[in-house]
Order: structure tokens, then C-alpha cells, then sequence
């Protein structure tokens, strides 16, 4: 088991989203922030995935938005709460801007993340909505 982390807690959340984000455009250091499987659920329920089917999955999630007339989105809020010694619980926001202009589309999720003292995984990745049109 490794030490935890000297760096704070928020500092370390900030850095994993900003890497998470789709701007940050590395597909390949993308799937390192996932648990292998981890817990995917939506208004369908809950299921495992491994995470090469999610990655796999990832250009047509691309797609998705692209059809809903939305741009790659930028997270706008996140807030979290330390559950105990190994998980944190994150909220947040993200803005996907409309590719014809107008307001952004706002879109929230929950990550439950693992954190081993040097580095975080998401374990659980709740979408609390989907995208409009899709």
C-alpha cells in the first residue's frame, strides 16, 4: 500500500477532471482513470464495464454529441466529500456548448474514485441524464 498523497485533496480532484475532461484530447492516458471493470449507471440501471469496452465505446459517445449539436464539454462545477481513508464521492457539472450557438447544454455527473494515496480511479460513473436528442 502506498503513502497518501502530500498534495491536497482538491488540488488532486482538479488535476484528474482537467485530465478526464474531453478537451484534454489524450484517449490514451484517458483509460488509466478507470477501474478495471468499473460500475457504469444512467436511467437504464447499473452494469459493469470493462473498461477497453468503455474506451472502445468512446468515439461513438463523440458521435453522440456531435448528433445533439454539442461541442465537447467543459466541466463548470465540482464539488466532493471524502467518504473515509480509500473513496471519495464527486459531484459534478459540465457546460456542452451548442455547435449553432445559444445557451450550453448542462449535464451532471458522480464519480465514486478510489484513491490509493497516489492516484485516483473511478470505480463508479453515474450520468444523471442524457444528452437531448439522443
Amino acid at each position: 500500500m502506498s503513502q497518501t498523497s502530500t498534495v491536497p485533496l482538491e488540488t488532486r480532484l482538479r488535476r484528474f477532471f482537467a485530465a478526464f475532461s474531453p478537451a484534454a484530447g489524450d484517449a490514451d492516458g484517458f483509460g488509466e482513470l478507470f477501474g478495471d471493470p468499473f460500475l457504469l449507471a444512467d436511467d437504464a440501471g447499473a452494469r459493469p464495464v470493462p473498461r477497453a469496452a468503455f474506451l472502445a465505446a468512446l468515439p461513438r459517445r463523440a458521435q453522440l454529441f456531435a448528433d445533439a449539436g454539442l461541442g465537447p464539454a467543459m466541466l463548470t462545477d465540482l464539488t466532493y466529500d471524502r467518504l473515509d481513508e480509500r473513496y471519495v464521492l464527486a459531484r459534478t457539472d459540465w457546460d456542452a456548448p451548442r455547435v449553432a450557438g445559444g445557451e450550453p447544454v448542462r449535464l451532471a455527473s458522480s464519480y465514486l474514485l478510489h484513491d490509493d494515496g497516489d492516484r485516483l480511479r473511478i470505480v463508479l460513473y453515474l450520468n444523471h441524464q442524457g444528452l437531448p436528442g439522443a
